[in-house]
């Protein structure tokens, strides 16, 4: 009897344990959805007049070190980080915030996808995690997706629209 109750609670466990690990993340419609119904999207104006006033220092990719089946290891890309100019009178919390809605937005269909060029900040189908922080005087933007062939796109994308929002230098200067 006990033997058969030892079985029970092992299997039972082992399933509420598969079951939780088994549990895929939210679909990106749905974060954005919870993240509109948490009241943090400040308005999709708001984060298609920053994305277009945005003035980008640097860009440089991310990546993760990760151990591969032969007993190796390689460098993967994990997405990309923005050095941006702070926008006037916006903390990195702000942007944060706008950039996050902005990124809703677009997900919930509520701003057109194309509005901005090459813009980095969401994905077709895809969530794109935002972390905007001070770095130097400047904001550090770092954006990250869920697997490798979206981060490869979210690299390509911030690699495009760096280019297009460039801080221009006099060639004297360089």
């Amino acid at each position: 009897m006990k033997s058969t109750i030892v079985r029970a609670l092992i299997g039972s466990g082992a399933l509420a344990l598969a079951s939780a690990c088994g549990a895929a993340a939210p679909a990106p419609a749905a974060r954005a959805a919870g993240l509109e119904r948490l009241d943090q999207c400040t308005g999709t104006q708001d984060g298609l007049a920053l994305l277009r006033s945005t003035t980008v220092l640097r860009m440089d990719p991310i990546y993760s070190h990760v151990l591969t089946a032969n007993n190796g290891s390689e460098n993967r890309v994990n997405g990309a980080k923005l050095l941006v100019v702070p926008p006037k009178g916006l903390s990195a919390e702000q942007m944060d915030r706008i950039l996050e809605g902005h990124s809703a937005g677009v997900l919930l269909g509520q701003v057109s996808g194309s509005a901005i060029p090459n813009d980095s900040y969401w994905l077709p189908d895809s969530w794109v995690n935002i972390d905007v922080m001070s770095e130097g005087g400047n904001f550090a933007v770092t954006l990250t997706a869920d697997t490798l062939r979206e981060n490869l796109q979210v690299l390509r994308r911030a690699t495009r629209y760096a280019d297009e929002h460039q801080l221009a230098v006099e060639p004297a200067l360089q």
